[in-house]
């Protein structure tokens, strides 16, 4: 919640240069009549496209004052943590004949980047009309590509016989706090279903482990059934609900 006369947005760099219009998200998980009139202030002085709202889902109050001002409904966020001193047996399906899980390598990138192009449609990105799809297609791929090229602390890649990637999962770590993260998870369609991902995230867990890691947190859309029922089947258990809403204002001239 935000604290009386703070800013009540922060401009989102990263987004504006890439969606090509200034794009702000919301500071706090709470919103009242006064501060929805003075994001609306604050956004019109910051000549704001587009902005985000990542809202406690338990608080009523809040979710009624952003749908009274035009604020969208556009995903629901569910976070899971694993505690590395519960005690979890998963067993894991086999890989493909000669598939194994390994570091990335630099030649993996234009295949990883094809298969996060289509591989995470079921986020607030694909879900807002004003994105175009193509555009949030390019967001992955980028996003892929940071995690590779040193956002992230190591990326996971599964290989096929012929050292191709059939899936990746990138992970972050707070060697301060002794929390591992996990970013973005994704496996080849041809692939599917075959116990990949289950892989990928174990293989993730135990790198954690080895890094001192007690603690391990991952989100996933509402929507998204598969990815919450790998994570739970993996030792995670449900810690947070939020919603992500936007809202739009008027393009400027």
């Amino acid at each position: 919640m935000n604290a009386p006369n703070s800013v009540p947005c922060e401009l989102l760099p990263w987004d504006t240069e890439f969606f090509c219009c200034r794009i702000a998200r919301v500071c706090g998980d709470t919103m009242g009549q006064e501060q929805a009139v003075q994001i609306d202030d604050w956004s019109r002085i910051n000549r704001v496209r587009g902005l985000y709202f990542l809202s406690r889902a338990d608080d009523p109050a809040t979710i009624q004052t952003a749908e009274q001002h035009d604020f969208r409904l556009v995903d629901i966020r569910v976070s899971f943590e694993r505690r590395m001193m519960d005690s979890h047996d998963s067993i894991c399906s086999g890989l493909p004949a000669g598939a194994r899980i390994r570091p990335v390598q630099p030649d993996d990138l234009p295949g990883l980047q094809v298969m996060a192009r289509t591989g995470h449609r079921e986020t607030r990105f694909f879900s807002d009309s004003h994105f175009p799809r193509e555009r949030a297609e390019d967001f992955y791929s980028a996003w892929i590509t940071l995690e590779v090229q040193g956002r992230a602390k190591i990326v996971l890649v599964a290989a096929s016989s012929a050292n191709a990637p059939l899936g990746y999962i990138s992970c972050h770590l707070d060697p301060v706090r002794q929390a591992g993260q996990i970013g973005l998870v994704g496996v080849s369609p041809e692939v599917r279903g075959r116990g990949i991902g289950k892989n990928l995230v174990q293989d993730a867990i135990g790198w954690f482990r080895t890094q001192g890691a007690q603690t391990v947190t991952v989100v996933t859309q509402g929507k998204n059934q598969a990815a919450q029922r790998l994570y739970q089947q993996c030792g995670f258990l449900s810690r947070d609900l939020q919603l992500w809403y936007h809202k739009w204002y008027p393009a400027l001239d």
